[in-house]
């Protein structure tokens, strides 16, 4: 399995540059980690080269079916040539499918892309206030169950974070 759960440490140093208060939910599934991953921008006493900072787009969507391609074709087209947006795309697809699904009490998704050189991360949040993201086993004939285990093969990287304004599940992809 290619995704890694973050190590303590790695979580530490990422959440470090991270405000505010949240409650993160614990992983539920092999290769998920609990918290998201927030890419930053370095300080600007380092004047860093324009090409440091990722690039970001976010759009959010209504929480309805015929919203879901919509989604996919935001994320194509924000990452246009990016060597990993065939990947992003079916990833997103699958965690915006299960936003709309099982995120009943939710109005609203936002997908959000950070995209810097070759790493994609990206988020996808309900504003739902119950429930919680978990890993099924998939039978050979069931229809669905299989969006964390796409998400846990491709992903180098994924988890969830659980806050009272709804949860974000994230991904990584670095080809």
């Amino acid at each position: 399995m290619r995704g890694a759960p973050l190590t303590t440490a790695e979580q530490g140093r990422q959440d470090a540059a991270r405000a505010g208060p949240s409650a993160a939910a614990p992983a539920t599934a092999p290769g998920a980690s609990a918290a998201a991953a927030v890419p930053t921008a370095p300080a600007a006493r380092e004047a860093p080269e324009a090409s440091a900072f990722p690039a970001v787009a976010t759009r959010t969507f209504a929480r309805r079916v015929d919203e879901v391609p919509v989604a996919r074709r935001f994320i194509r087209d924000t990452l246009a040539d990016h060597p990993a947006s065939v990947d992003a795309e079916l990833l997103a697809c699958e965690l915006v499918t299960n936003a709309v699904q099982h995120a009943t009490d939710a109005a609203r998704v936002t997908v959000a892309v950070t995209h810097r050189g070759p790493v994609v991360h990206v988020d996808v949040i309900d504003d739902g206030q119950t429930g919680l993201p978990h890993w099924r086993e998939a039978d050979g004939h069931d229809e669905d169950g299989r969006g964390f285990q796409l998400v846990n093969e491709i992903a180098q990287r994924w988890g969830f974070l659980r806050e009272p304004a709804g949860t974000c599940v994230w991904f990584e992809l670095a080809p």
